[in-house]
């Protein structure tokens, strides 16, 4: 995962050996006699959960962490002077807007089967402010209180996983629940739940937040919502053929899991090399989405970005609104996201995309354009629920 908090979105039904794998290691942990050593128990854990990671399909979250903290960086500098401006840095407790906007992401690393600790102390560069004891006893608590309680079905993440997506056919129209690929923990329930949380009223079934947890929720899913991909998926048959869930009836192996399930073979970035003597991996649409490019940086955020933030018009209406409204945005982008893709028939749980010609500068206009949309409308939304 480029840039931030490896992270996973398990890639659906398919890959029963994965999730397999998994519980036996789990298990193991579990399984470790009371007899031995603590310092032997925990160094048998930690060799599991290495090879559990190993067997796991990595994919990378919205943005990575330089594009939800340039969404954050544009929305800071917004809300510069303005009483949201005191009551966001009130409940970040030190943290700065940016740093924070990765939280949502970071606490994934939280590993309920070993205990709800975090394992990945020190790995990611973008998770180290949350990683002094409180906040990772803070990052635990909330998993514990998002964890299960929305009831996920076999194979599906846990609930806090699944309140960053939603993945509505691009045959749709617009956001609406009942969709397929929808449901009320995705990423549109999640926003509306932390609006209604910051203005003092209790979370909605199935989340369950304080304060703090829903501006941190908040700062994190304005970015994913604005993440094409994180909204929009294409269903696709056997031959590669775009189906229509909501007219034929959702069958799981159509589901690509938001790109996730998609490698593209003419890969408009250059990929890393693979570990020698081990064939090339072709990165998965979702991945090449996520990344943003240096010129994207939050360190790029200058006079003339925010110039252009500025001029974003202003949601109307109820705030409660505004997530579907967004949503239904980011689907006519994602859309333009797979106009001219073709796709070879699903071999080994994925199938290959290619991309049309241009494709490059269609994807670095649309991530410039979702990126200052998320940093003006974030700024937006912390105005209306803090407006004094």
């Amino acid at each position: 995962m480029a840039g931030g908090a490896a992270l996973w979105r398990v890639l659906g039904a398919g890959l029963t050996h994965h999730f397999t794998q998994q519980r036996h290691a789990r298990g193991m942990i579990a399984a470790l006699p009371a007899s031995r050593s603590l310092p032997m128990r925990r160094l048998l854990a930690t060799a599991l959960t290495t090879a559990l990671t190993a067997t796991l399909p990595l994919s990378a979250h919205a943005w990575g962490a330089d594009g939800h903290e340039t969404v954050g960086a544009i929305a800071a500098q917004l809300i510069a002077g303005s009483p949201a401006e005191a009551r966001v840095n009130a409940l970040l407790g030190g943290l700065t807007l940016p740093q924070a906007t990765v939280w949502a992401d970071c606490v994934k690393g939280i590993v309920p089967k070993l205990g709800y600790t975090y394992p990945n102390l020190g790995k990611y560069a973008s998770c180290a402010p949350l990683e002094t004891p409180a906040r990772i006893a803070e990052m635990a608590d909330y998993v514990r209180r998002n964890q299960d309680q929305c009831h996920p079905k076999p194979g599906e993440e846990s609930c806090h996983q699944q309140y960053h997506y939603t993945d509505i056919a691009l045959q749709r129209s617009r956001y609406l629940e009942g969709f397929t690929g929808t449901s009320g923990h995705d990423v549109v329930a999640a926003l509306r739940a932390s609006i209604l949380v910051l203005r003092g009223q209790p979370a909605p079934a199935p989340f369950d937040l304080k304060p703090r947890e829903a501006l941190l929720l908040m700062v994190h899913v304005v970015g994913d919502m604005h993440e094409p991909l994180h909204v929009g998926a294409i269903y696709l048959d056997h031959d590669g053929h775009e189906v229509d869930p909501d007219k034929t009836g959702f069958d799981p192996a159509s589901n690509t899991v938001g790109g996730n399930a998609i490698l593209v073979a003419n890969p408009t970035t250059p990929q890393h090399a693979p570990p020698q003597g081990q064939p090339p991996r072709l990165p998965r649409l979702h991945t090449l989405w996520d990344n943003v490019p240096a010129a994207m940086a939050p360190d790029h955020v200058d006079a003339a970005w925010l110039a252009q933030a500025r001029k974003v018009k202003p949601s109307s209406g109820d705030a409660l609104d505004w997530p579907a409204r967004w949503a239904s945005e980011s689907l006519e982008e994602a859309r333009l996201v797979y106009d001219g893709l073709s796709f070879s028939p699903k071999q080994d749980k994925a199938w290959t995309a290619t991309l049309p010609t241009g494709y490059a500068q269609r994807e670095d206009a649309i991530k410039r354009r979702e990126l200052t949309l998320a940093g003006a409308r974030l700024a937006q939304l912390l105005k209306t629920v803090f407006p004094n």
